[in-house]
């Protein structure tokens, strides 16, 4: 059972990190998901975990790899390979040297090859840490692909090196010559053993093709399987597994690829769940680090052995040699190859390679690594070079988040995509021209009309992305400030018995359908108030209004007297949201705020038509399915013809069919929505026919 609760919570943590992460975007993931650690580890869940350093080798550092492998652009790698090969070799053994040597004078109780093993430990880079910087910061595609193709090859490099100085503390023994042979054989020997094991794999694939036994599911499984098999079967024959896994994952992704329908959903299904598997696994282990830092902290910090300034010192110190080795190497290096006026020209590039060698997974990984133990004597050092490592790993990651703003251009609003736009425009055009073969009091008219308005929704969204980060906090802002009115009238109508429950609930699902189109991110604390903070207080001042609303039944039929009332709900929220906007002109921007007035007084006129109510339960029927799908088909033609006539680039164009794809799957696949008021349509000129009354109750 403590096993199953130790789950639960981590699933619950991780969750958590990937929320906060989207909610703060301006925090860095594993920053969060330290501090997450840090919690989980003062609670009993986390003061009851003992870490098996071995377990993280084979069960995260090899998927990881495997994925980052599989993940790899080979061609750019190859474009950049002699500063790749630099960095991932060279820069780890200048690592290693460079900060074992200082560590070993700065704490000379700490045996030389733990020094060095530590150094090994922050030789590799991290790039998922890079990435998940900032959301601001836009590195350079020749440094992120150095990065990417550094943080590939040194984690292994890294972690090899690693193991020979982990073996030199444990024998006492150690030899250059020795170590740079056996890293040669275990290197070559771990990328046969992830070269034969694909072959092996694709092998038995082809046999279960010709059995005819191919399965989605069977498939991924087999592939999951690929980094923890390279693992293990590369250790069996004593050479790396690291390796092994790299090379597993890069020959992975370098097979022929069928284009069938099957091929098609095992990739998709394979990305989303090595997205998932990786975020977590990352995730993971900067939650460790949290946790590891809870234990390791009150021994280290209080023991009085090392005075706590040293500590902090030692921190620092060697963070700044980092940066230092990585900034002399990296430009030594680039003098040697373009000489140095060359070189001048391309400070910017190696000063961002500079600061984008921050540590993360591998380095806290790696270092889990050291026993406890060393020949039946406890090794104390242990946690003092884990509370260094995390020491490190954060400084670095602050330094990055605060220098690599400065040297990367800043996010600027985009242009609006002009083609994207026209394409819409042009489908919104075919659709009004079709309304116009269509009776008007028919469901095709209403699902037509609520296509279109589907369609200008996608057009705002778009206008609405190419806005800079302070208008698009604006606004949140007003759109949070009309919800919270909206819910604010909606309730007084519900207490004073100006509106039936079924009114109160409709009108409560398209609130909620609003609040969802606009809190994907929190943006400002005023509209995190108006959005999540006052709905808070609403349901605690008033659960049974909450309950109602939640609890009802949902099979009533709403009468012309429920429309009524939703309409009168309605026109009055509407002059209460304009008399607030229009007070509002000098706080925001006056056309953004006379944008949402003319939006709301439109609406209000669709409103008094019924047009606008018959738009929300039209999208409940499947007629509405199917007229969605008939938009899709006009967008995908439009787009084909502006290829044709090169009005858009194919690289565009698959971008727009890849959208019109995700959007054409969601909707045939969405299920029956559980809002299933079985309202019958009533034409203003005419009433349904029977079959159609009947069509409508069965739905």
């Amino acid at each position: 059972m403590e096993f199953a609760e130790l789950v639960i919570v981590f699933a619950v943590t991780i969750t958590l990190s990937n929320i906060a992460s989207r909610i703060l975007p301006m925090i860095p993931a594993p920053l969060i998901q330290i501090f997450l650690g840090i919690v989980l580890g003062l609670t009993k869940w986390g003061q009851s975990i003992n870490f098996e350093p071995e377990l993280f080798l084979v069960m995260i550092i090899a998927p990881l790899l495997f994925r980052e492998g599989e993940k790899a652009d080979i061609s750019s790698i190859l474009k950049n390979f002699d500063t790749i090969l630099f960095l991932a070799f060279g820069g780890v053994i200048l690592t290693l040297v460079g900060v074992g040597v200082t560590l070993s004078f700065l704490l000379p109780s700490v045996p030389i090859a733990a020094c060095f093993a530590f150094g090994a430990a922050l030789g590799p880079t991290d790039a998922v840490a890079v990435s998940s910087l900032s959301g601001r910061v836009n590195i350079p595609k020749k440094a992120m692909h150095i990065l990417e193709g550094e943080g590939l090859l040194n984690d292994a490099s890294g972690v090899t090196a690693f193991q020979f100085a982990l073996s030199a503390l444990i024998t006492g023994s150690f030899s250059a010559v020795h170590a740079g042979f056996s890293l040669v054989i275990s290197s070559i020997g771990g990328a046969i053993v992830g070269f034969l094991l694909v072959w092996v794999k694709r092998k038995v694939i082809n046999l279960i093709e010709k059995a005819s036994a191919r399965d989605v599911t069977g498939y991924l499984l087999i592939e999951l399987l690929l980094p923890f098999l390279a693992y293990v079967l590369a250790e069996v024959f004593d050479v790396s597994g690291i390796i092994a896994a790299v090379a597993a994952g890069i020959l992975q992704a370098s097979g022929f690829r069928k284009i069938t329908v099957f091929d098609a959903e095992l990739s998709s299904l394979s990305n989303s769940t090595w997205t998932t598997i990786a975020f977590t696994l990352n995730a993971l282990v900067f939650i460790f680090l949290g946790i590891e830092l809870t234990q390791v902290f009150s021994p280290v910090w209080g023991d009085g052995v090392y005075p706590n300034g040293l500590l902090l010192a030692t921190i620092l110190l060697i963070s700044v040699i980092l940066f230092v080795i990585r900034f002399v190497s990296i430009s030594l290096f680039y003098i040697f190859k373009d000489g140095f006026e060359n070189c001048k020209k391309q400070l910017n590039e190696i000063l961002i390679l500079t600061f984008g060698g921050v540590k993360g997974t591998v380095s806290l990984a790696t270092i889990f690594i050291l026993p406890f133990s060393i020949n039946n004597m406890m090794f104390y050092q242990r946690s003092l070079l884990l509370f260094l490592t995390a020491g490190v790993i954060l400084v670095t990651l602050i330094v990055g988040i605060v220098v690599l703003p400065m040297l990367t251009e800043t996010e600027e609003a985009k242009s609006t995509d002009l083609n994207a736009l026209m394409i819409l425009e042009e489908v919104v055009a075919i659709l009004k021209s079709e309304m116009k073969q269509l009776d008007k009091d028919s469901k095709e008219f209403l699902a037509t009309d609520a296509v279109i308005e589907n369609y200008q929704e996608r057009i705002r969204d778009l206008y609405l992305a190419d806005l800079s980060d302070d208008e698009k906090q604006e606004v949140q802002e007003i759109q949070a400030l009309i919800l919270s009115i909206e819910r604010d009238g909606l309730d007084e109508s519900f207490r004073s018995g100006k509106l039936s429950a079924n009114g109160y609930r409709f009108y409560s699902r398209f609130l909620s359908n609003f609040e969802h189109s606009i809190t994907s991110q929190f943006l400002s604390f005023i509209g995190f108030w108006f959005i999540f903070v006052r709905r808070l207080i609403r349901i605690i001042l008033h659960p049974k209004m909450f309950w109602e609303r939640r609890h009802s039944d949902r099979q009533t039929f709403i009468s012309e007297k429920d429309i009524q009332e939703i309409r009168n709900t309605y026109q009055k929220n509407t002059q209460l949201i304009i008399e607030s906007l229009e007070n509002l002109t000098d706080v925001y921007d006056e056309t953004m705020v006379d944008f949402f007035i003319q939006q709301r007084k439109i609406q209000g006129i669709k409103m008094v038509s019924g047009n606008l109510i018959s738009a929300w339960l039209i999208q409940q029927d499947s007629l509405f399915s199917k007229r969605m799908l008939r938009g899709y088909y006009l967008e995908r033609k439009i787009v084909d013809e502006y290829e044709e006539a090169e009005k858009i680039t194919t690289f565009s164009a698959n971008i727009y069919r890849k959208n019109i794809n995700l959007l054409e799957s969601y909707t045939m696949n969405k299920p029956t929505d559980n809002f299933s008021f079985r309202f019958a349509l009533r034409k203003r000129r005419k009433p349904l026919s029977e079959a159609e009354m009947n069509d409508s109750n069965e739905k």
